[in-house]
């Protein structure tokens, strides 16, 4: 009788076990477990741990890379003893990666050594998310590289050492991480040699940090949100920005891109950087939007914008909401930006206490061209306040010597309210200017980001 009863017993359970290949048991916990990789790879599992396929605290790169192939729908780098050490990753399409609370991806020492290597690479893949799950103080998992290494002599040099990567993708999602001292930036939005753009991408709660080059560069995007992200502390080679929109050719894009609740802070560069000169009067529309942002302490400008008066790109640029404060430069330096080109609103904007140290600069700053019928401006401004107590006016138009700035500038529209020694006192917009001070043909600032 006890026999039949236990192999009663023992059918049930295999019975349970052959309806419910979902359901991991005890015994399945823990550092590789080949029979439930063998599920994964069957089909029969969509969510995985990544010990599952094993554990190397001096180098996991081919078993995260054999994690990441299995294409199963959910993968969960979980946290073990040590931090996870990898060389460069490539990500599949249709699949979430979750860093588990507490886990650090961090770079293999001595790896990396091709110029354009990332840490994770998506190339043209689509379905995409990379999340962390923050722990119970509300810290990030995080991804660090090793930048001191890649800007030693033991390193060819090089700006494309991204930590995040996405190059031609779609339907992607970024968000709850620490992405720090990479050989490039945290996050790359590039595109490959067929000029696809990246589409429909969200980058939200992610703090990129003491980066090399960028906190965050979009080379072309539509579509695309960066929401309650802190860009930080950016140092090593220029534009050293927080976030910076910069198309190589006049075929990216740069639609429907918004950065919403975000702050720059104490970056080498500027905190929002705009250098559009790639582009041409061809190429799509801009359409860029800093909603409820912040860039503070940035050694540069607070938003800086770069266009090619030559053969312009036409569209918009909105600050709404926005606040500079104490940035080095100017809150917003405008270079070589014709009348007829990129409209720029400015809506209840706050630029205080910037260029406070700069003679060339003032918080407000535009660059004119050298372009007969076609001077700089487009410039509008809704609710701006100034509170600036350097004995300067705050808006300096720069132009060729003894010009004045309604010379040099048109289609500069609205008014400036300038508070000053407890005073506060409102100036239409170019009332507010003074022309050239110190430049006698126009040329851009020596100290300002090469265009």
């Amino acid at each position: 009788m006890r026999i039949l009863i236990r192999s009663l017993a023992m059918g049930w359970m295999s019975f349970l076990a052959a309806v419910s290949p979902m359901t991991a048991t005890a015994a399945d916990e823990g550092p590789s477990r080949p029979g439930l990789v063998a599920e994964v790879l069957e089909g029969r599992r969509h969510e995985a741990r990544a010990s599952w396929w094993g554990f190397d605290p001096d180098d996991s790169t081919a078993i995260l890379q054999k994690a990441i192939d299995s294409k199963v729908e959910r993968l969960v780098i979980d946290r073990q003893a040590s931090p996870w050490v990898t060389g460069p990753l490539s990500g599949v399409g249709g699949q979430e990666i979750v860093l588990e609370s507490g886990v650090e991806l961090v770079a293999l020492k001595g790896a990396f050594r091709g110029k354009g290597e990332c840490l994770l690479t998506f190339d043209h893949r689509e379905r995409v998310i990379v999340r962390g799950e923050k722990d119970d103080a509300g810290e990030p998992p995080v991804i660090r590289m090793r930048k001191e290494d890649y800007q030693s002599a033991d390193y060819e040099r090089s700006e494309w050492r991204h930590g995040l990567a996405f190059l031609g993708c779609r339907d992607a999602r970024v968000e709850n991480l620490r992405i720090e001292k990479t050989g490039g930036d945290g996050i790359y939005l590039g595109t490959g040699s067929d000029k696809i753009p990246n589409r429909d991408v969200v980058i939200r709660g992610v703090d990129c940090h003491a980066n090399h080059r960028q906190g965050i560069s979009v080379i072309s995007a539509e579509n695309l949100l960066i929401e309650d992200c802190l860009l930080r502390d950016t140092d090593g080679t220029d534009p050293q920005a927080g976030v910076d929109f910069e198309p190589n050719d006049p075929a990216d894009v740069l639609v429907n891109c918004v950065a919403r609740r975000c702050v720059a802070v104490g970056n080498a560069g500027t905190g929002y950087q705009l250098c559009l000169q790639s582009l041409a009067g061809r190429s799509r529309p801009v359409s860029i939007t800093l909603e409820d942002c912040v860039s503070r302490g940035n050694a540069q400008h607070a938003v800086h914008l770069v266009s090619a008066p030559e053969d312009p790109p036409s569209g918009r640029l909105r600050l709404v909401r926005f606040l500079a404060e104490g940035d080095a430069m100017a809150g917003l330096s405008v270079q070589f930006n014709p009348c007829d080109a990129i409209r720029i609103d400015l809506e209840d904007v706050t630029f205080r206490d910037c260029a406070r140290h700069d003679s060339f600069f003032a918080p407000l700053y535009l660059q004119g061209t050298d372009l007969a019928g076609r001077p700089a401006g487009n410039l509008h401004f809704d609710r701006v306040t100034v509170k600036d107590e350097v004995d300067r006016p705050p808006f300096f138009v720069r132009g060729p010597k003894g010009s004045r700035p309604a010379d040099v500038v048109r289609d500069v529209t609205g008014r400036i309210l300038l508070q000053r020694d407890g005073r506060e006192r409102t100036l239409e917009a170019l009332d507010a200017a003074e022309p050239d001070r110190a430049d006698p043909a126009g040329a851009s600032s020596p100290s300002s980001p090469t265009p």
